[in-house]
């Protein structure tokens, strides 16, 4: 029986595999022999054999006996323990010793977290290579800019992408500045103590966690502290935010009455409507958006889950079956399918230089600071400038007829006219603007190889 979409529709068997139960159990094992060794390395315990338990973790943890066993006693982690117990074929007598459940469950997640950070950091490189390239292409494409829905100043469409890759940027810096935050266990025990492992207890945190390539924990009670999860969350969130932000663009873009990108239809197959076989959709970046908010909305009750009473409770349990590997699961599939969005959208030029020359009044901006620089107070030109465009919009005339014969034209030629009121001429830093964004997104890539 399949009930969640996450096992049907959304999401990369790459990262699922991250998040299996199966992995879970094996990472599980991993920890609990690393503990082992740290423990021995600073004569905690024993010396021990630990060949039992790495063959069993080279041929993978029984899944189905640990739900078996898990049946009967109602504990996740002895029934794992006691199924890795039988696998081994010996007595693991210090198996588990000086731990707690959540010195494993709070590791392992850490793993999973550091496994995704390379699939992640994968997705935003692909995804600023797509926005570099269309940087680069359309630097010097007019377009209308838009405020409030309304026609504005022009842009060029490299640069509205431009703003997407510095977010981009802005989103790994933070990856890679929560690292240290983020990517952290323990093995300290049940109240955070160590106490079992007596005065060693710090060093066999750090010996073992150093062991597996994570930060260790220092003053916490059973658990991990969950701020670090939630800054991870709020990370991912962020993500989302700016896919939503590109997604809806995208939507608005191609609308009919717009029509300057269109994402790629397949006019061979592909149906847009049960009802009117005519229409093409934006549902990929429709679908973007959607998984984009429920992304979002995890970050709530992994915030509820940092509250827990005393040393620990339950509370947080069982919603992080959820929140972690669905943030996860879900961010590198909305990045991926934007990653492909973009690397097909059309992109109709000539509709935007179009749709550019039809709105006279964009360069409202430039009739003002040609005003102010020919010495008129800014605020009498902006009111001149007001006047012209109401007028404009009472008349519906030709906006260079109007500026020439009315005040406007006391301070300029008929050529200088023709040449105000064309909105290409008025990009300013644009070009400018679309190289340093590359030049940051490349200089900061290079930093962190």
């Amino acid at each position: 029986m399949i009930v969640s979409p996450i096992d049907s529709r959304y999401g990369r068997d790459q990262v699922k595999s991250i998040f299996d139960i199966q992995n879970r159990y094996n990472l599980m094992l991993k920890v609990e022999i690393e503990a082992l060794r740290a423990q021995i390395a600073e004569g905690v315990v024993p010396e021990l054999d630990l060949d039992p338990l790495l063959s069993v973790l080279e041929h993978g943890v029984d899944a189905r006996r640990v739900s078996e066993i898990e049946k009967e006693t109602h504990h996740d982690i002895m029934a794992f323990i006691r199924t890795v117990s039988e696998q081994s074929g010996s007595e693991s007598s210090f198996l588990h010793f000086g731990l707690t459940s959540n010195d494993i469950i709070d590791t392992v997640t850490a793993l999973q977290i550091k496994d995704f950070y390379d699939i992640i950091y994968s997705d935003i490189f692909d995804m600023e290579d797509i926005l570099i390239a269309l940087v680069r292409k359309y630097s010097k494409t007019p377009m209308l800019g838009r405020t409030h829905g309304q026609h504005a100043s022009p842009i060029t469409f490299g640069l509205k992408a431009a703003t997407w890759l510095e977010e981009f940027s802005r989103h790994l810096q933070r990856l890679e500045d929560g690292k240290k935050r983020i990517l952290v266990g323990k093995t300290l025990g049940p109240v955070g103590t160590g106490a079992s492992m007596g005065r060693k207890g710090l060093q066999v945190s750090l010996r073992c966690m150093t062991s597996l390539g994570l930060s260790s924990e220092v003053a916490t009670g059973q658990l991990v502290a969950r701020d670090r999860y939630i800054e991870f969350l709020q990370i991912l969130s962020g993500i989302s935010v700016t896919l939503d932000k590109i997604g809806t663009e995208i939507r608005n873009l191609q609308r009919p009455e717009i029509n300057e990108v269109m994402e790629f239809f397949d006019s061979r197959t592909q149906v847009g409507s049960s009802a009117m076989p005519s229409k093409r959709n934006p549902i990929e970046s429709e679908n973007v958006c959607s998984l984009s908010r429920f992304i979002r909305s995890l970050v709530t009750p992994e915030s509820e889950s940092a509250v827990t009473w005393h040393e620990r409770d339950l509370t947080n349990s069982a919603l992080e079956r959820f929140t972690i590997p669905y943030s996860c699961i879900l961010s590198d599939y909305i990045i991926t399918k934007m990653t492909r969005i973009l690397k097909n959208l059309k992109v109709n030029a000539s509709i935007m230089q179009e749709n550019l020359d039809k709105s006279q009044l964009c360069i409202s901006e430039r009739l003002t600071s040609e005003l102010t620089m020919k010495g008129v107070d800014r605020q009498a030109a902006h009111e001149i400038v007001r006047r012209i465009s109401m007028k404009f919009y009472e008349e519906d005339s030709n906006l260079a007829i109007i500026l020439e014969s009315g005040e406007f034209g006391k301070y300029f030629s008929h050529d200088q006219i023709l040449n105000i009121v064309n909105p290409d001429n008025f990009l300013g830093s644009s070009d400018l603007i679309c190289d340093k964004a590359i030049e940051n997104a490349l200089k900061q890539r290079e930093g962190l190889k």
